[in-house]
C-alpha cells in the first residue's frame, strides 16, 4: 500500500514539474535572425566597422552601397555616429523579408572642449532581405 502512495505522489510532483515546461514560448527564429542582422548592420556601422556591415548584405545591394558610403566620408577623429534601430514590424514570405524600423541616428562632433550632440528619427525606414544559403542578408 505504501508503495502504491509513493507512486501516485512520485506521478504528481513528475506532472508538476513537467507542466511548467510547456509555458515556455520562442520567438520565430526567422524573425529573430532578422533581428540580428539588421541590428548587427546598424551596430558595426555605429563602431566604423564597414567590412562587417557589408557582411550583412547582399553584394552590391542598396545597404552594402550605404556601408560604402559611409566609409568614404572623411572622418573627424573624435566624431560618432551612432544608429538605433526600434522594430515595428517583421513579415516573411519565403525567402524574402521586409523589417520596419523607426532608425534613430544621433551625432556627435567635439572640436576642443566643446561637444555637440543632435538626433533624428526615420519613422518607418523599410528594410528589405533576402535568405541566402540559410542566413538573412540586407538588399
Amino acid at each position: 500500500m505504501k508503495r502504491k502512495y509513493f507512486l501516485i505522489i512520485l506521478f504528481l510532483i513528475l506532472a508538476i514539474f513537467l507542466s511548467g515546461c510547456g509555458g515556455l514560448v520562442t520567438p520565430d527564429t526567422s524573425e529573430a535572425q532578422i533581428e540580428g542582422t539588421v541590428n548587427g548592420y546598424w551596430l558595426a556601422l555605429s563602431n566604423r566597422q564597414y567590412e562587417l556591415a557589408k557582411s550583412y548584405c547582399i553584394l552590391n545591394g542598396e545597404f552594402y552601397y550605404l556601408a560604402e558610403q559611409y566609409q568614404d566620408m572623411p572622418y573627424i577623429g573624435s566624431s560618432t555616429i551612432r544608429f538605433i534601430p526600434h522594430f515595428n514590424w517583421i513579415e516573411v514570405t519565403g525567402n524574402n523579408a521586409k523589417a520596419n524600423i523607426n532608425l534613430t541616428i544621433i551625432a556627435t562632433v567635439c572640436f576642443a572642449d566643446v561637444c555637440s550632440t543632435g538626433s533624428e528619427t526615420l519613422y518607418n525606414y523599410p528594410i528589405y532581405l533576402a535568405k541566402v544559403g540559410g542566413v538573412w542578408k540586407l538588399k
